[in-house]
C-alpha cells in the first residue's frame, strides 16, 4: 500500500528506510501522547507501508541467503 504523499519507500536505501521507521515512531508516540488520534492514523499508515517495504527487503534477502548455502545433499552422499 503506497501512499500517492509520501516517498516511494522502494527508492530509499536500507538505512534511510529504518530512519523513516523510527522517526514516525517516535512522531506516533507524540502524537498518542497527545490525545491526537487522526494524527496517529495517518502516521501509522505511512508506518505500516515503510514497515511492508523492509519486510519484503529482509524477506528477499534471506530468500538469497538460503539459495546460496542450499546445496542439497548431493555432497554429503558418496555412492562408489
Amino acid at each position: 500500500m503506497y501512499h500517492p504523499l509520501l516517498e516511494d519507500p522502494s527508492k530509499l536505501k536500507d538505512n534511510a528506510l529504518e530512519n523513516k521507521i523510527l522517526d514516525l515512531s517516535k512522531k506516533y508516540n507524540i502524537a498518542a501522547n497527545m490525545g491526537q488520534g487522526q494524527a496517529c492514523q495517518h502516521i501509522l499508515t505511512a508506518l505500516e507501508m515503510y514497515r511492508e517495504e523492509l519486510s519484503k527487503r529482509q524477506r528477499s534477502n534471506l530468500e538469497t541467503v538460503i539459495k546460496k548455502t542450499d546445496k542439497g545433499l548431493d555432497d554429503l552422499i558418496n555412492v562408489d
